[in-house]
């Protein structure tokens, strides 16, 4: 009897044919689907332990995001390429769609019909605030308080009931003339950031493909979106320094342009800290001449920031502690995932053998993003900069912060027009990998009733397209640095590049 394996070992003879990039692709990739499925399998655990009460609810969403990531990844592997073509309108019926589905309900509640309003949000899967635009609120008052001598970081102060938890910068605005940011105005303000934002949308659709254009019309839809619009929280400002700052230094390229994006990355790291992620914007500055003196002066403005206000800046990681939930609805975070798993705590002491495996999940997304980066010989340069700051403050919250409210997942929508263009490419690894990013974001848009699988599809996402991100923003560099070092040590004129 003769046993024929020469099918099998074609197929592995034309794997290790590939490129290193390209096999470390499909293994890092593997890897990542691997550390998913560990990790829900801890929390499936948690139905062997008597003692864990909410197993209950933990097992049913561990099995519906199996379920889930196994159809995502299935499916796009199983794609060999795809080209969606679509009309130049869609780009504008993505910001109608949102800027109709958070105006409406709004409109609704202001005009006096509060119960079809309410049928409204609970059918859009939104937790209606106390007030209009609560989060914008919060913050006006707390800004009106400081301009009247009120210490409002503390409980108590006389003029609001809770401490502010934001960075001191945030009370920064009344300095600004005719009061702009007052309470007085808050529906005016919440109105214009609900149009800003959908604005924002358009210009990120017209820079995607059409199946990435899909994606953020779902997003437009969803709750984490809506949730953001319908609170005017201030994670909105990040997504517009973010669009409008790749847009200034795409239309001027000149260093003056570069200044006005660091300088807006920087106040808005003086509101929250984690936007100071966003500083990896600025790596294509190394390829500018005297760029280096922007990244220098935006770096040391950071540190000395941080450390004047480093009491501020515990006292803010400590109240998102305080204000961490592992419910199944508008949560995300590291946290609440971890606290599913088979024999963890919560609240927890330190760190945990959840927390490892989450950060080796995030370890084996970003090495698969970075092979990924590496197979390409196409620069990427604006959509990596939108990707690598949506990416990067994604994580800082959800993974490093360990949580956030589901309206964290709109940063990802900075990610779509990267991973929209490698879903398009020819190249297999490429597709297959354009396809899953882009499936996790719709994912992260769209589900608020699973926090396991919407924090686990996020992290993923959001990790891939940082390493993907990066190596597109650094290869230009690294690759400008060498040649520059080799031309001086021979002789040879430098040129001088632009943006």
């Amino acid at each position: 009897m003769t046993i024929e394996t020469k099918g099998d070992t074609g197929l592995l003879f034309r794997f290790m044919r590939q490129p290193l990039s390209i096999r470390v692709a499909w293994a890092s990739s593997v890897a990542t689907f691997a550390s998913v499925l560990i990790i829900l399998i801890q929390v499936i655990r948690t139905g062997t332990d008597p003692n864990n009460t909410s197993a209950e609810a933990f097992v049913p969403s561990a099995l519906t995001a199996f379920a889930v990531f196994i159809a995502v990844f299935g499916a796009s592997m199983l794609v060999r390429a795809a080209k969606i073509n679509v009309s130049r309108g869609m780009a504008w019926l993505i910001g109608l769609v949102s800027f109709s589905f958070a105006v409406v309900p709004w409109i609704l509640v202001s005009s006096g019909h509060e119960k079809i309003g309410a049928l409204l949000y609970r059918g859009l899967r939104i937790p209606q605030g106390i007030e209009r635009f609560w989060d914008m609120a919060l913050v006006l008052r707390s800004v009106d308080c400081d301009a009247l001598g009120f210490n409002v970081f503390i409980d108590n102060n006389g003029c609001i009931p809770d401490a502010a938890i934001y960075g001191p910068g945030m009370l920064w605005l009344h300095y600004l003339p005719f009061q702009i940011f007052s309470f007085d105005h808050v529906l005016v303000l919440g109105i214009l950031a609900m149009a800003i934002s959908s604005l924002s949308l358009v210009w990120l659709a017209k820079q995607s493909s059409g199946l990435g254009q899909i994606v953020l019309l779902i997003a437009a839809m969803g709750a984490p979106w809506l949730l953001l619009l319908e609170r005017g929280n201030i994670d909105a400002a990040l997504l517009w320094i973010a669009v409008g700052g790749v847009f200034l230094v795409r239309r001027y390229p000149q260093l003056w342009a570069w200044s006005l994006l660091a300088l807006a990355i920087w106040v808005a790291g003086t509101w929250k800290y984690y936007p100071f992620a966003m500083g990896l914007m600025l790596i294509p500055l190394f390829k500018i001449r005297r760029g280096w003196i922007v990244i220098a002066g935006w770096t040391i403005a950071t540190l000395i920031y941080v450390i004047s206000t480093w009491g501020n800046f515990k006292f803010s990681m400590q109240s998102n502690t305080n204000m961490i939930e592992i419910g199944d609805y508008v949560v995300l975070g590291r946290v609440p995932v971890v606290a599913r798993m088979f024999g963890s705590e919560f609240p927890s002491n330190g760190l945990q053998l959840g927390d490892f495996l989450v950060v080796l999940l995030a370890m084996a997304a970003l090495a698969w993003g970075v092979s990924i980066g590496m197979s390409r010989r196409e620069q990427q340069k604006h959509v990596s900069m939108l990707a690598a700051a949506g990416s990067a403050i994604f994580l800082a919250s959800v993974l490093v912060g360990g949580f956030g409210w589901a309206y964290k997942a709109t940063f990802l929508l900075l990610c779509i027009p990267l991973f929209g263009w490698l879903g398009s490419q020819l190249e297999r690894t490429a597709v297959a990998a354009g396809f899953i990013s882009l499936g996790l974001v719709a994912v992260s848009s769209i589900v608020v009733w699973n926090t396991l699988l919407a924090s686990l599809a996020g992290i993923v996402a959001a990790s891939f397209g940082l390493g993907l991100s990066l190596c597109f923003l650094l290869k230009p560099v690294l690759k400008f640095k060498l040649k520059r070092t080799w031309r001086r040590q021979t002789g040879t004129a430098v040129p001088v590049h632009g943006a």
